[in-house]
């Protein structure tokens, strides 16, 4: 049987490179399997050691026999005569051995949650992270962080207290941005990114982290244009609620001149008959008279000095009639601003067509609308009365501000507004 000491000498040195091979890994091993609880991976390192560090020693020692002032020992001489199939079969168990243990040792670090792996973790995340001491000294960083100190300031985050206080007020490089300061202090940096950082104190440890919020600033800059723009959307809407307005009021005092006219038109053809001979009523000429006296009075008289009710009780004591309220008046400006125009163009018909000598005005309110009730002792109609100017200028002044209105004329004439409540003004 072939022996080593029988191998060409390059057979040997490769053997042997082999061998050093083996024992090295097996050093680099034995720490890494000593750490661990279970037993068999410490003993299977150690056999390797043991065996392949045999090995090498025995079989260098042969190899370097052939130098004449070097006398080999009888156990030397022994081991390396033994078949050459022996110390490669153990080798090749070493290898094998130390290989399955580098296998299995990969897939523990993969797998498991190691130091190293969480502090890989941290190093990899998208966001920037920072744990420090009380005093400031940093006791984990990863590379987030630390590559937004050096954009932001140019050098590298030493202490997590002095970082902060920069970040708010200290001098930062000419081509990053500072957004916002205060407890979550702002930044776009070169590339156009947008970071914004906080702090945190946890049980005596510093918390520094630093999130892109770059989506975030975008759609907060494209909503402060957009509440710009209703902004001018929303001023450009209330002047032209004031111009409707205006041109309301316009509508509304043309409507009251035309029915002047046409009451003073009326009242002047009856004076005129009356003069020439050809009408004796006299009743009838007073109360036209009388009652352009009170349509008269109302509009000359400015509800800047007086309260509504009150100009139109003045009205109705110059016309004869008697005015019963009960109930008061609403505040809710569009309401009252209604009922105010109803309490006239009921006073006008009962005047006009009722021929009565007192008018009764019922307000009342409940938990989402006001309420008004018109009533008068004059003579009863015998037909629902036709909404003309008055009546259907009144209907729709109504339901332009969300209001009903009805009229009705059995048992007696009576006109019933109704306005609902604003949000405001609800109980």
């Amino acid at each position: 049987m072939i022996g080593f000491c029988d191998l060409h000498y390059a057979v040997k040195s490769f053997f042997l490179v082999v061998t050093f091979v083996a024992v090295c890994s097996s050093v680099c091993l034995l720490p890494r399997v000593f750490s661990r609880k279970k037993l068999m991976p410490k003993l299977l390192i150690s056999l390797c050691f043991l065996l392949s560090g045999a090995m090498l020693i025995l079989f260098a020692a042969q190899v370097k026999s052939a130098h004449p002032s070097w006398h080999i020992t009888p156990i030397i001489e022994s081991v390396t005569a033994l078949p050459v199939i022996i110390p490669i079969l153990l080798l090749l168990a070493v290898i094998a051995t130390l290989l399955t243990i580098v296998i299995k040792e990969r897939n523990f670090e993969k797998n498991a949650i190691t130091r190293s792996s969480v502090k890989e973790s941290l190093d990899w995340l998208n966001t920037g992270l920072c744990f420090a001491y009380k005093n400031g000294m940093v006791m984990l960083i990863n590379h987030r962080m630390n590559n937004l100190s050096h954009t932001i300031f140019g050098r590298d985050l030493q202490n997590a207290n002095a970082f902060w206080d920069n970040l708010n007020d200290g001098e930062i490089q000419s081509d990053v941005t500072r957004l916002t300061l205060g407890e979550n202090p702002t930044f776009r940096l070169p590339d156009q990114t947008v970071w914004t950082f906080a702090r945190e104190v946890l049980g005596g440890i510093t918390q520094l982290t630093a999130a892109e919020t770059t989506r975030l600033n975008k759609l907060t800059e494209e909503l402060k244009e957009k509440n710009a723009e209703l902004s001018v959307m929303n001023e450009r809407l209330r002047k032209y609620g004031e111009n409707v307005d205006e041109l309301t009021r316009e509508k509304e005092r043309l409507e009251t001149k035309a029915r002047i006219h046409r009451e003073l038109g009326q009242a002047l053809l009856l004076t005129r008959r009356y003069l020439q001979g050809e009408s004796e009523n006299t009743q009838e000429l007073l109360n036209v008279l009388k009652r352009n006296i009170a349509m008269l009075r109302l509009e000359s008289e400015s509800p800047k000095n007086d309260e509504p009710l009150d100009m139109l009780m003045k009205a109705a004591h110059s016309a004869g009639i008697e005015v019963l309220i009960t109930g008061q008046m609403p505040k809710q400006e569009d309401a009252n601003r209604l009922f105010f125009e109803a309490a006239t163009e009921a006073l006008t018909n009962a005047v006009r067509h009722a021929d009565a000598k007192t008018l009764r005005i019922a307000f009342s309110e409940d938990n989402t609308a006001y309420s008004v009730w018109f009533t008068n002792d004059g003579s009863k109609p015998h037909k629902k009365p036709v909404e003309g100017g008055g009546l259907g200028s009144l209907r729709l002044k109504t339901e332009q501000i969300g209001g009903s209105m009805e009229v009705l004329y059995q048992p007696e004439f009576v006109l019933k507004l109704t306005v609902l409540k604003k949000r405001g003004d609800i109980l």
